[in-house]
């Protein structure tokens, strides 16, 4: 399962979008900004999603999250990590078997807690990207992965992995 952090990797500014020589499109509007990601990765993103094998990782709270089209409209996410661990969702909605797990196992809410929890329920092997962004904060045994320029090419290399 990869967990990926989209604030530090498949998301790009409009600066950064029209410096780039590919098909790209438009996946978030908040507050006046405007967040892209390649149409080549957001098709391999979306089949990741298809087959859940992938956690979308990221500092936003859930009202800004619901801004991310990318993750309400075209590929919905089983599992979200929200609030840099603070916060799980299943299906969109808070995950309230968490919560009692939480309550239960006397845990904060945290990254670990999400891990150990899903673990449990459903996942055993974490593979994080960026590496560099999300390792530190991993405690969980985890394959890192450093970052690519084509990270497209990267989830559709994950997709024919996670499909075997």
């Amino acid at each position: 399962m990869l967990l990926l952090d989209i604030d530090n990797s498949i998301l790009f500014d409009e600066a950064t979008m029209r410096t780039m020589n590919k098909p790209t499109l438009l996946v978030e509007r908040m507050d006046g900004n405007k967040q892209f990601m390649t149409m080549r990765a957001h098709l391999r993103l979306k089949r990741l999603v298809e087959i859940n094998q992938v956690i979308p990782v990221t500092s936003r709270t859930v009202d800004q999250f619901k801004h991310l089209e990318l993750f309400q409209i075209d590929a919905k996410p089983k599992w979200a990590i929200l609030e840099s661990g603070k916060t799980l969702l299943k299906e969109g909605k808070s995950d309230k078997r968490y919560e009692n797990w939480l309550r239960q196992h006397q845990q904060p809410a945290t990254m670990s807690s999400i891990l150990i929890y899903l673990e449990e329920v459903e996942v055993t092997n974490w593979q994080a990207y960026p590496a560099m962004t999300l390792s530190e904060r991993l405690t969980r045994p985890h394959e890192g992965i450093s970052s690519v320029e084509d990270e497209s090419a990267l989830l559709e290399e994950l997709f024919h992995r996670y499909q075997t």
